[in-house]
């Protein structure tokens, strides 16, 4: 069991690139050293776990804080495995200043067998601050014939713009007391996408249409996107026969949403 701890907060310097201004870390929370965004000013950074796993009974406690104008990509360099019986949780804080811009592109979530999970994210953000989160999710060690063994999988997001709630999503898959399998719930497609584009500006209906449009066109992949009625961004969800589309539609949908919104297409993340 770990209490794990990651704090990072990231300001611009004189030259205009994004910086690590201070960092505090406790095991199995660890990072790579800070990348630079290639053709921009912008930073990348990847989220470790020294131990290789979440473990049952872990706390892991991560926050993040861009000081204005600040631009950062944080990623993890593999899928995130869960194992052992015992519940692990995750809380995450995001803290945007004014102008900042975060995207949050993790690889996929993989639950073992019996393993009991809940996660909850909070990200608020100043006025003119903008963010990509995007969350995927398999039914579990698939290859090996391990679909939604789990017993529990829970994920909350949070969101406020200047101090004023906009969004709330929440999600939870219970296979003991019903099955994700389900006709209308996942059915045969056991791996799951979701992308949020965070922004009090731009046309978010033309951005639901366009994720949709693109997550159309990609085989093996189900899904659309939406504005969201506060306002304050689209969301999307998708579903994917298999981790390599999934990996495509995630890769997609976060290129569609930083296109419309920063007239920059999505780098491919080093792994």
């Amino acid at each position: 069991m770990g209490d794990g701890v990651l704090s990072l907060r990231f300001a611009r310097d004189r030259h205009g690139r994004t910086r690590l201004a201070a960092r505090q870390q406790r095991y199995p929370l660890t990072t790579t050293a800070v990348l630079p965004m290639e053709s921009e000013s912008g930073a990348l950074i990847y989220v470790q776990n020294a131990a290789g796993s979440v473990f049952g009974g872990d706390r892991l406690h991560v926050a993040v804080h861009l000081e204005a104008s600040a631009e950062l990509c944080l990623s993890t360099p593999s899928a995130t495995r869960l194992q052992g019986e015992a519940l692990s949780i995750q809380t995450t804080m995001i803290e945007l200043s004014e102008g900042a811009f975060f995207e949050y592109i993790p690889d996929m979530i993989i639950p073992h067998a019996q393993a009991e999970h809940r996660q909850h994210t909070c990200i608020a953000l100043a006025n003119g601050a903008e963010a990509i989160f995007m969350e995927s999710f398999a039914a579990g060690r698939v290859a090996r014939g391990e679909e939604h063994l789990y017993r529990s999988f829970s994920t909350r997001l949070q969101v406020s713009f200047s101090a004023r709630p906009v969004l709330l999503d929440a999600s939870s898959f219970r296979p003991g007391e019903a099955s994700p399998a389900l006709e209308g719930a996942l059915a045969s497609s056991g791996f799951v996408g979701t992308i949020f584009a965070l922004s009090q500006q731009g046309d978010h209906e033309e951005l639901a249409t366009l994720i949709s449009r693109r997550l159309a066109s990609l085989p093996g992949v189900y899904g659309g996107a939406a504005a969201l009625a506060s306002g304050y961004g689209a969301v999307g969800r998708f579903l994917a026969d298999d981790a390599p589309n999934l990996r495509m539609a995630t890769q997609v949908a976060w290129d569609v949403a930083r296109r419309h919104m920063r007239g920059r297409p999505a780098p491919l993340l080093r792994k």
